[in-house]
């Protein structure tokens, strides 16, 4: 059992985030945004995408931290341009979600959940971001030229050298050092140690990202899958959610179709995968229930279909997956953003 942070309903710190304030971070970062549900002439100037706090330290060249505390009102999505530089990402998502698509690859975030991102030039990096009442997250960003003059991270500077391998892997978060992040997010250090509070937190990512990066040579590192028939039995779990969404599913009762036990499934699911067993499930849910709408069928009906008791809580689920409610999802273009 994993310890859950505070929870807090508080919104963060009043400040407007508008279309031409994201602007300034696509110079600073070398990227670009989508603001899907906005027609043409409302994707520029003043129109407000978010509010709330975006912090950010830089411990070293080539090293970047940033914490963000946001109420999103409206869906965006970041791309990585063309002159973006190798890197990594390890990335916390404390509270809300978002979703990282890299070449082929795709990994939901949830809250108390990490990645960590290998990119390199060549292969599309983009990220969405559904409207939500709160999202939490840290961001460690370093760029592979940084790595690679450090021996302290020779593991890490593997996958940036422009032929190198890229890749998503799920990091296991210690509670520690997620209620350290939560901390620092929360209440913002006083000026004196907000630099060595962030060099701190950027350490301990660090050698968070070490340990797991695939081959490392870290008594915490995981090995892979341990055979075919392993692959084999998860992709039969994977296709029974995917072929009855709406039905009631225990981990107990998945465990048994896996032939394991229930923890080594939900642990063998994740590294396979990239997400928990249950997020798969609610990503099916949520998918059998926009066709329904789009077959003209209520809320309540698609509701039932997907598995949901209670419509409200299956608009809320709708809303943060897709950023519109589904009473919208028959006006929605012919191809709305799935995986």
């Amino acid at each position: 059992m994993t310890a859950t942070l505070p929870s807090t309903q508080a919104a963060p710190a009043s400040q407007r985030l508008t279309i031409a304030d994201f602007a300034a971070y696509e110079r600073r970062y070398h990227l670009s945004h989508r603001f899907p549900a906005l027609a043409g002439g409302d994707q520029f100037g003043e129109h407000m995408v978010a509010e709330g706090r975006i912090d950010e330290y830089q411990p070293w060249q080539g090293f970047q931290l940033v914490g963000s505390d946001l109420t999103v009102h409206q869906t965006y999505e970041t791309h990585a341009g063309g002159d973006a530089p190798a890197h990594i990402s390890i990335i916390v998502m404390l509270e809300g979600c978002a979703e990282l698509t890299l070449g082929a690859h795709c990994h939901s975030l949830s809250a108390g959940e990490g990645v960590l991102l290998a990119f390199n030039r060549g292969l599309a990096l983009s990220a969405r971001h559904v409207a939500q009442r709160r999202v939490r997250a840290v961001n460690l960003t370093v760029t592979g030229q940084s790595l690679a003059n450090d021996p302290r991270l020779a593991a890490l500077a593997l996958p940036c050298p422009a032929d190198g391998p890229s890749g998503l892997w799920s990091l296991e978060v210690p509670t520690g050092l997620r209620q350290s992040l939560f901390d620092w997010l929360t209440e913002p250090p006083a000026a004196a140690t907000s630099a060595l509070l962030a060099e701190g937190l950027a350490l301990q990512l660090l050698a968070l990202g070490v340990a797991r990066w695939p081959g490392a040579d870290a008594p915490t590192a995981r090995p892979p899958l341990a055979s075919p028939r392993d692959r084999q039995l998860l992709a039969r779990v994977r296709a029974h959610l995917a072929a009855r969404p709406g039905e009631p599913h225990s981990l107990k009762a998945l465990a048994r179709l896996a032939c394991m036990s229930p923890s080594s499934l939900r642990d063998k699911y994740r590294r396979a995968y990239g997400r928990s067993i249950f997020a798969d499930l609610r990503e099916y849910r949520l998918k059998l229930a926009l066709r329904q709408l789009r077959d003209g069928h209520s809320v309540q009906q698609a509701a039932a279909q997907a598995g949901y008791r209670h419509a409200t809580n299956f608009t809320t689920a709708f809303r943060q997956r897709y950023g519109i409610a589904p009473s919208e999802a028959r006006q929605w273009p012919d191809n709305p953003p799935t995986e």
